[in-house]
């Protein structure tokens, strides 16, 4: 659940790349994400105020980026692999998903199905379509269609097994505030709504202790961090309900929340002065507490929040480095890990058991014309943790997915190959510890 809320507040990282490797016009329109300028704001306390959140402001058209080109083929669909008996360890070829995309989220359900939704198909198009992969069979089922397409969203998992997926963008310029419920009784989705406080995508959104969910951040139609939040209740068969939850101290854009012993813990992203080395953190009875300032190491987007084992926050990447912090909740410290083996942003981090992470793909350099087909393993055995190599998947992939399975395994979904030229992908691959 942790890895795909992470992974889901970082995937407008991947709309940058047009599918013929040009800059697209989504990525002249996220000047904040693609700008090589935006860099390091150096000391949170310059930031400042980030402006009004309800209308972030056209960040100008640079003109036209000319035809993204095609997609590329679907690919192979590859070895569906032998469901019953276990795996060797490292990296297998699953079937493909029917529809190439990034941008989508992939969230794991109660009876260990993972619901794959939306995402970008092309490179002004975004799909309404939504697939459950089954790991015990290794197949895939088309489910109900979203009321509105939709990339860069979130996807929460509801106490009942609902999923909320709230925002995104339908298209660059076009980005939304209705919610949407899925109910995998029915397979079908039904209206949760509207975010009171605005239109946003690439936001962050996590599952309290109390059954609601907190939406934080993001941008809205290109422009820089957004300052405002929102609490939604949901309600068995109905709608469910939406309050404003308060203003954060500074926008944040490609931002993570993570639930850190009952606490959201709001971390880094960027605004208009550039990538936050801050974080905020949200208390149900109490909003927003006083922001922390220079605690990250650097400013940070594209990075990834993971909770571990242990309590522990492991913080990794952003656009500046491959540098990785450690959250102590015990002792509300922040402490310098080990470092990555390359520069990471727009990868995906996700928890294994024994105070271990998975990390894979991602941008290599910023402008953004490098991703990795690599993945790391971090392991906190000592008080830095250290990294090792944990193979390479078939492809570079950004804007993909990286869901824990029940079995323990790792399934990566989808993404964009920049190594390929940028085509977007429909492989699916298996990680096995």
């Amino acid at each position: 659940m942790m890895a795909v809320l992470v992974a889901a507040g970082l995937l407008g990282i991947a709309s940058c790349i047009d599918v013929d490797g040009a800059t697209n016009k989504w990525c002249r329109e996220n000047p904040g994400i693609c700008d090589d300028d935006a860099g390091d704001a150096g000391d949170a306390g310059d930031a400042g105020d980030a402006g009004d959140a309800g209308d972030a402001g056209d960040a100008g058209d640079a003109g036209d980026a000319g035809d993204a080109g095609d997609a590329g083929d679907a690919g192979d669909a590859g070895d569906a692999g032998d469901a019953g008996g276990p795996r060797p360890t490292g990296w297998s070829s699953l079937q493909s998903l029917p529809v190439s995309r990034s941008g989508h989220t992939a969230t794991l359900l109660e009876g260990g199905g993972v619901l794959v939704v939306g995402g970008r198909v092309a490179a002004d198009s975004t799909t309404d379509t939504a697939g459950l992969y089954e790991p015990s069979t290794g197949a895939w089922t088309v489910v109900g269609p979203l009321t509105t397409p939709r990339m860069d969203h979130t996807a929460t998992l509801l106490s009942d097994d609902r999923v909320l997926v709230v925002g995104g963008s339908q298209a660059p310029g076009n980005d939304l505030a209705s919610a949407e419920i899925y109910d995998p009784s029915t397979k079908t989705w039904s209206s949760a709504g509207t975010i009171p406080t605005g239109k946003r995508s690439a936001h962050a959104a996590v599952l309290l202790p109390s059954g609601q969910v907190l939406v934080v951040g993001g941008g809205e139609n290109a422009g820089g961090g957004l300052l405002t939040t929102a609490l939604y209740t949901p309600t068995a068969g109905a709608a469910g309900t939406w309050v404003d939850a308060g203003t954060l101290a500074v926008g944040r854009n490609t931002l993570t929340v993570s639930l850190v012993n009952g606490v959201a813990l709001a971390v880094g992203g960027y605004n208009n002065v550039g990538a936050e080395n801050s974080t905020e953190t949200y208390l149900p009875d109490g909003g927003w507490q006083p922001i922390q300032r220079s605690v990250l190491g650097v400013g940070r987007q594209g990075h990834t929040a993971t909770l571990l084992t242990s309590g522990k926050l492991l913080v990794a990447g952003s656009k500046v480095g491959n540098t990785a912090v450690l959250f102590d909740p015990t002792q509300s410290t922040w402490s310098s890990a080990s470092s990555m083996s390359v520069p990471r942003f727009g990868h995906t981090a996700t928890p294994l058991a024994g105070d271990k992470v998975l990390v894979t793909g991602g941008f290599s350099n910023a402008p953004e014309t490098a991703a990795h087909d690599t993945a790391e393993l971090f392991i906190l055995d000592s008080p830095a943790g250290r990294w090792t190599q944990a193979g390479s998947m078939s492809t570079s992939r950004v804007g993909h997915t990286a869901t824990r399975l029940s079995t323990g395994e790792v399934l990566v979904i989808g993404g964009m190959d920049i190594k390929g030229g940028g085509n977007l992908l429909n492989t699916v691959q298996l990680y096995t510890p």
